[in-house]
């Protein structure tokens, strides 16, 4: 593997890493807010709301980062 290989895969997995860490807290903050909104769950119900809540936003943004870092930061300089 190339140094420019992985340069470029080192800056994914950042971005990736960046973009779960963001989207993983406001999916904590929103799945709290909405598990203690809803009055009718028990704890454990509550608790797998958030959870999932975090999980999911963290799937989602980590995913979209990653891609983003990938076309905007990955070979650029071949280009130009």
């Amino acid at each position: 593997m190339s140094p420019e290989t992985r340069d470029c895969m080192r800056k994914i997995q950042m971005g990736a890493l960046l973009g779960s860490m963001v989207g993983g807290s406001f999916g904590l903050l929103y799945g709290g807010f909405e598990a203690f909104r809803h009055k009718g769950l028990t704890g454990p119900q509550r608790i797998g709301l958030a959870l999932r809540s975090t999980v999911g936003a963290g799937m989602a943004f980590g995913f979209f980062l990653a891609v983003g870092t990938g076309i905007r930061g990955c070979g650029a300089h071949e280009r130009y």
